[in-house]
């Protein structure tokens, strides 16, 4: 009992975790993204003006990644044992790299760069790069580990399948985050980056408060 009621928990602090990350990108950060509305020199002056609360930002996605590996470790009791279980939170691994090294750049590097070059091109290749690096390649690593585990679910019979399906959608909501920023299609990316978390998000609240209470009966047995 101790440890479901742990997991319960823990997956809820995941939850507001990439909930006020998404709050804070959405509402806080916002001026210093990338976007097709402003310039580097408005970014940059946005950024150094707002240093705490932008790299407290960046530390809430460094937190999330984290979140979201722990949340689909958490899930694997409930995946039937196979190579692809493996290979499924493999991939969710991997992809915390890229991800997490993106997020790094953007609070700790980006902003002092115009210290080295004052011509922001710096700023500018950096700007780009993290953006490859988490919007594309770590976030593309992410939905197909997610993707795969989900559907691994649902050779789970004991599993309501209903609640299983729903989270199939928000997976691929990823994957066009994925091909938005390998275009630097920056509306769309700014689309799908708001769907597809808000969506997962639920998924993962509906999953901690609906399966993981129950782990004993619902885990997979083979």
């Amino acid at each position: 009992m101790p440890n479901k009621k742990l997991n319960v928990y823990l997956g809820l602090i995941i939850v507001v975790i990439l909930t006020l990350a998404c709050f804070q990108m959405a509402f806080v950060i916002t001026d210093g993204l990338v976007a097709p509305n402003n310039t580097v020199v408005e970014r940059n002056a946005f950024i150094q003006n707002n240093l705490l609360l932008w790299q407290l930002g960046w530390f809430n996605w460094m937190l999330g990644a984290l979140g979201l590996l722990t949340f689909c470790t958490m899930l694997l009791p409930f995946v039937p044992k196979s190579e692809w279980r493996v290979l499924g939170i493999l991939l969710i691994g991997l992809g915390i790299v890229p991800d997490i090294g993106a997020e790094v750049i953007f609070a700790f590097v980006i902003p002092y760069s115009p210290a080295i070059d004052p011509s922001l091109a710096i700023m500018q290749t950096l700007e780009l790069f993290a953006v490859q690096l988490t919007g594309t390649l770590g976030n593309g690593l992410y939905n197909i580990g997610g993707l795969l585990l989900n559907i691994l679910l649902l050779s789970n019979k004991r599993l309501p399948r209903k609640l299983i399906l729903i989270g199939i959608p928000g997976w691929f909501l990823g994957f066009g985050l994925s091909v938005s920023c390998a275009l630097h299609a920056l509306d769309a990316a700014k689309f799908f980056t708001a769907t597809a978390m808000v969506w997962s998000t639920a998924w993962m609240l509906l999953i901690i408060l609906k399966v993981f209470p129950h782990k004993n009966e619902l885990k997979a047995d083979y």
